[in-house]
């Protein structure tokens, strides 16, 4: 794996390897570092400190998960929408 660089340069990586999921969360808990200290230290042109690095490595060296999952997870389906299972008519006006 190459090295990884400043926190911004991190912080690409970690969103394209892991789209739609809270990974400064885990980046964060997994580090024992606090979620401020993560996110601002992805937010600068400086390289993070080691802890948080060597759980990045980690995280970014794991095995991708099941392509089938990893293909359908781009796209948005009925259980993504804000109001899905909800009868079709419900919020519509009576007319009288």
């Amino acid at each position: 794996m190459e090295p990884i660089g400043t926190g911004r340069q991190l912080a690409l990586r970690m969103a394209a390897r892991f789209p739609r999921e809270d990974w400064i969360a885990t980046l964060a808990e997994r580090s024992g570092t606090s979620r401020e200290s993560v996110e601002w230290h992805l937010q600068e042109d400086i390289e993070p400190p080691t802890g948080i690095l060597a759980v990045a490595a980690e995280m970014l060296s794991s095995p991708e998960r099941d392509s089938a999952e990893g293909s359908e997870s781009n796209f948005l389906t009925e259980d993504d929408l804000p109001f899905s299972g909800l009868p079709g008519n419900l919020g519509k006006l009576k007319q009288d």
